[in-house]
């Protein structure tokens, strides 16, 4: 059976291409011949570089034997090698951010392996108000990684903003440079825009890995996995041939630690801390009742001696378990579209949550160093994500819509409204819906495994990774699931004189509304919706790395990379309508937020009373749709599909030239090809479907004869080549200028790839998906400046420039079906029109992000404690996002034009205090050009976070943190700021506990 669709098809590859990987080949052996004649003539230096203090083996650390203008770093286990070095005395010298550079004479024979090691040291140790903590030492380390970088992005350690209240890698990523936080209604740090782009345009990586993302949503949510496993976060913003392209905005990559990097035996850490909602802070009823939940850490780094190597072994044991208990408040308004100065509320909404997100992790790291040249790393990872008592409770009171034109008779809205008060007659249209949730079950249980080897053959660098990750997310299994209660025929007046968030809500007409038995379960009112959603990554990737044997640093570098993501879904989804007499009962001991502020007591029910094992407790009072189960659970809900990704880079780097001004500019240069192939399987429905009478008389034959036979396979394939080139010159030792130049793209949704089909009769159209749908792709231009200073700072500006090509448009004429019984749609539409997405529209994405960070060790007195970073990003967009219009930075919905943080801390011997500030700029999220009155808009927000620490002793910190001191919420607003849409309060919560580390 041919499929729908298959577009792009692979053209045969010209002879002349396939000659170069033999012409590399013959360059690679001629270059291997040279080495090895000039290998007697010179030696090698290598060791290791430590920070005296802290015990800890350095990364990034700088070797150089200056008269020659050798340079080396060195790698995450403190170690390095400089090859190449001419028979001689040289003065070696190694220096790290922080720390007092340290100088040794070596004497090297020809041939010769000398061995020095480095352990470094500052005065500030020795003073006696210092103590040596693992924050300043992290700063060090990612100034260091950041400033030796070869292309643009952002490092940061995981340790850098003190106790963060979860723990979450969301926590560190919202403080970035160019990173605008999309907080959930939980206020939790789901997922990011890296430089305007949206979170499903990004990727997660830990240590170069994919992780893969949940249901058919491409971002990864970041408050699922826990920060305490990683040392470092980077945020690549400008791609290198030998990373993967698939990134819009940039890469957020989690590093984890190395065992092998420490100089003592062993290492034990440990927390342990309560999440707790004070009694003096206002919480929704169901916060107050659960007000205090447990978060603890443990981790256990060890190095051994075996098989006859010294300290070759390290093991790396993180458990991590917590409970991030959450409550919150919301409301909903929905105005009349009109751009008056006057509009009607037709629409109001309040719901409490309150929701426990338990989280269990363990992670298990081994280094093994085989020998002096290879090393092998496996790294194993489990972490569950559990939701089993999410409960919400809503009510919504509604009439007509926002078009409706009040009247004098008819109309639920009643003429006569004012900019604060409006009042509702009681008609069949004006009504009042009591939703419940839960108790949700919501499961994703990751898993990862990631085998990687390292090798040393003189000039040649080998390194490869196999790897598999799984995310198995199960939701809605849980005891209950959803009803709706409504009652109909109900006027109010809504008045928002004294109070926009909390109004007066009066009943003027109609039933009582406070009177549970004026309530029924509306049409297929109760509901569950178990499905499990499964997605696996299975990778591959391999690099080589030879250093020409040139007076003059060159290296060439190749390698490969394969994934396959498979996804699969499967729905269960079922509903039923009440046909009982008696209203359901009611649950009078439930308290809304919303009553307590307002005084309207509207009755609310649990769901858990009515259902047992997936079905209602009292069946002869609810009827099934069966036809909806038959169709979830055989057809519609059971779908799938495979994406497999090739790549293949080359790429060269090095310095202009050995000294001078040459030599201080370095280069980076290369290109990427990837090759994307899509399968996609699922069933659509019939042509012409069965009735609703034909439904409820026969759903399982209905179900069969719609979806049975229409089972559709669809695929899809494209190859791109993303070139980059990077320049770093040092126009100082301490002023380092980057410019570079990168192509990037961000994958369509995989809801793209699946088969769906919709039918005009009427116009004689189908419309199906493509799975051949190209990305989006970007040329990207970044320029900065960084200047790096003592103690520990470090000021850097930077300017980029997106232009980004191919977004998504609907409605493409893709041609006509043909008439045949093999034309992919079982025979059916022949002579339709067949209607498909496909790529259209060019816009631009600039900005400037701005970022400072020093340690004020230097100053008098008690303010030698004081240290402090800020960081500033301006973006602006323009262009036709796929559609005819042209648009700017305030009509793209989701598009963030400024954020801002600022961490200021202070250390005086064992105290030490902080104070964290993150602000996101006011922007739009959701756009209509036709009706501008209903444009959403969000407030900026601005929230502040305070944490303090004691030291008792080496082994035991007390901590203190309070998250959201000011309680700021969420505020959205319709068309005009005096027209709430939408506040969400997610209140004050405080953590304290202890820490240590033996």
């Amino acid at each position: 059976m041919k499929t729908p669709m298959q577009h792009h098809p692979i053209l045969p590859v010209p002879p002349s291409r396939l000659m170069r990987p033999f012409a590399l080949l013959g360059i690679f052996s001629l270059a291997l011949l040279s080495a090895s004649a000039r290998a007697t003539e010179v030696g090698t230096i290598a060791g290791s570089v430590s920070n005296a203090a802290t015990g800890n083996f350095l990364e990034g650390a700088k070797i150089e034997v200056p008269q020659l203008g050798l340079t080396a770093l060195t790698d995450n286990t403190g170690r390095f090698v400089l090859t190449g070095v001419p028979a001689g005395t040289h003065e070696v010298v190694a220096s790290y951010i922080g720390l007092d550079p340290m100088r040794s004479q070596v004497t090297l024979a020809a041939g010769q392996r000398a061995v020095r090691e480095f352990g470094l040291t500052t005065g500030i140790y020795t003073l006696q108000e210092f103590r040596v903590t693992g924050e300043r030492e992290g700063d060090a380390a990612a100034i260091t990684a950041q400033r030796n970088a070869d292309n643009v992005k952002n490092i940061i350690a995981m340790d850098s903003y003190g106790n963060l209240p979860n723990m979450s890698a969301g926590e560190v990523v919202m403080r970035l440079p160019g990173i605008a936080g999309n907080p959930s209604d939980e206020g939790l740090a789901y997922a990011f825009n890296v430089r305007g782009m949206a979170p499903g345009l990004n990727t997660v990586t830990v240590d170069g890995g994919l992780l893969p993302s949940i249901g058919t949503n491409r971002a990864f949510e970041l408050q699922s996995i826990t920060g305490t496993m990683f040392e470092q976060l980077e945020l690549i913003k400008g791609h290198t041939p030998d990373k993967g392209a698939d990134s819009l905005g940039g890469t957020i990559n989690m590093k984890t630690r190395s065992t092998l990097g420490m100089t003592e035996k062993r290492r034990l850490t440990y927390s342990m801390t309560a999440r707790i909602a004070p009694s003096v802070t206002e919480q929704v009823p169901l916060r107050e009742a659960h007000r205090s939940h447990p978060l603890v850490t443990l981790g256990y780094q060890e190095v051994f001696s075996v098989l006859g190597g010294e300290r070759n072994l390290g093991v790396a044991v993180n458990l991590f378990y917590s409970e991030n208990a959450v409550g919150g408040f919301g409301t909903d308004r929905d105005f009349q579209n009109t751009n008056a100065e006057t509009a009607y509320v037709w629409g109001y909404r309040t719901w409490d949550n309150y929701n426990n997100r338990k989280q269990a992790s363990v992670n298990v790291k081994t280094d093994y160093r085989y020998s002096a040249n290879t090393k092998f790393t496996l790294n194993l990872t489990r972490n569950d994500n559990i939701e089993k008592f999410r409960r919400v409770y809503e009510s919504r009171a509604y009439t007509g819509t926002a078009t409706t034109v009040p009247n004098a008779t008819t109309s639920g809205v009643i003429p006569g409204f004012t900019n604060r008060i409006t009042q509702v007659r009681a008609v069949a249209s004006s009504v009042i819906d009591i939703k419940e949730s839960g108790p949700n079950n919501y499961l994703v249980r990751t898993y990862q495994v990631d085998f990687g080897a390292e090798h040393e053959f003189g000039r040649l660098q080998l390194d490869y990774n196999a790897g598999v990750s799984q995310n198995n997310q199960w939701n809605g299994n849980g005891k209950a699931g959803y009803l709706t209660n409504r009652i109909s025929n109900v006027g109010w007046i809504l008045d928002r004189t004294q109070s926009d968030l909390y109004p007066r809500f009066t009943q003027t007409e109609g039933p009582d509304i406070t009177n549970p038995a004026n309530y029924r379960p509306i049409a297929n009112g109760l509901t569950i919706t178990p499905n499990n959603n499964r997605q696996r990554i299975s990778q591959l990737r391999g690099n080589a790395r030879y250093s020409l044997p040139t007076r003059t640093p060159i290296f060439f570098k190749t390698g490969f990379a394969w994934r396959e993501q498979t996804l699969v879904n499967r729905n269960y989804s079922r509903r039923w309508s009440y046909i009982g007499t008696a209203g359901v009962p009611a649950a009078p001991s439930i308290v809304t937020l919303d009553s307590i502020k307002t005084g309207r007591r509207l009755p609310m029910w649990e769901v858990t009373p009515l259902m047992r094992d997936g079905q209602p407790v009292d069946s002869a009072a609810w009827r099934e749709d069966l036809y909806y189960y038959e169709q979830n659970s055989k057809y519609t809900g059971q779908r799938g599909l495979t994406e497999s990704v090739t790549a293949g880079y080359v790429m060269a780097q090095g310095k202009l030239g050995r000294e001078g001004w040459l030599g201080r500019t370095g280069y980076l240069t290369g290109v990427r090809t990837e090759k994307t192939d899509t399968e996609g399987w699922g069933s659509v429905r019939a042509r012409f479907g069965s009735t609703a009478a034909q439904q409820v008389a026969d759903p399982v034959g209905s179900a069969a004869r719609d979806y049975a036979n229409t089972r559709r396979e669809t695929k899809g394939s494209y190859t791109k080549s993303f070139p980059s080139a990077h320049l770093t010159h040092d126009l100082t030792p301490n002023l380092k200028t980057r410019l570079s130049w990168s192509t990037s793209f961000g994958r369509p949704a995989m809801t793209n790839l699946l088969p769906n089909e919709s039918v005009s009769e009427t116009n004689q159209t189908i419309t199906i998906n493509n799975p051949s749908l190209l990305p989006q792709t970007a040329q990207n231009w970044d320029a900065t400046l960084d200047y790096y200073f003592e103690p520990v700072g470090n000021l850097s500006v930077g300017w980029f420039h997106k232009t980004i090509k191919d977004y998504i448009v609907s409605g493409i004429n893709a041609g006509i079906v043909e008439t045949s019984t093999d034309n992919g749609y079982n025979g059916e539409y022949g002579g339709f029109t067949r209607l498909t997405t496909s790529n259209a529209g060019t816009a631009i994405v600039q900005g400037w992000e701005f970022s400072y960070q020093q340690q004020f060790t230097f100053l008098p007195g008690l303010l030698k404690g004081f240290s402090g970073s800020a960081n500033y990003t301006i973006l602006d967009t323009h262009g036709k996002f796929g559609g005819t219009a042209y648009q700017g930075t305030g009509q793209v919905a989701g598009f963030i034009p400024r954020t801002g943080n600022v961490s200021l801390s202070w250390r005086y011997r064992d105290f030490s205090t902080r104070v964290l500030y993150n602000f996101t700029g006011e922007h739009i999220t959701s756009y209509s050009a036709a009706s501008p009155a209903l444009n959403f808009y969000r407030f900026a927000r601005k929230t502040v976070s305070l944490g303090m620490a004691y030291r008792v002793r080496a082994n035991l910190n007390l901590t203190l943190d309070i998250s959201n001191l000011f309680n700021e919420p969420q505020r959205l607003y319709t068309g005009i700021p005096d027209r709430m849409r939408s506040t969400i309060i997610n209140f004050t919560t405080i953590t304290c506990g202890m820490n240590g580390r033996f």
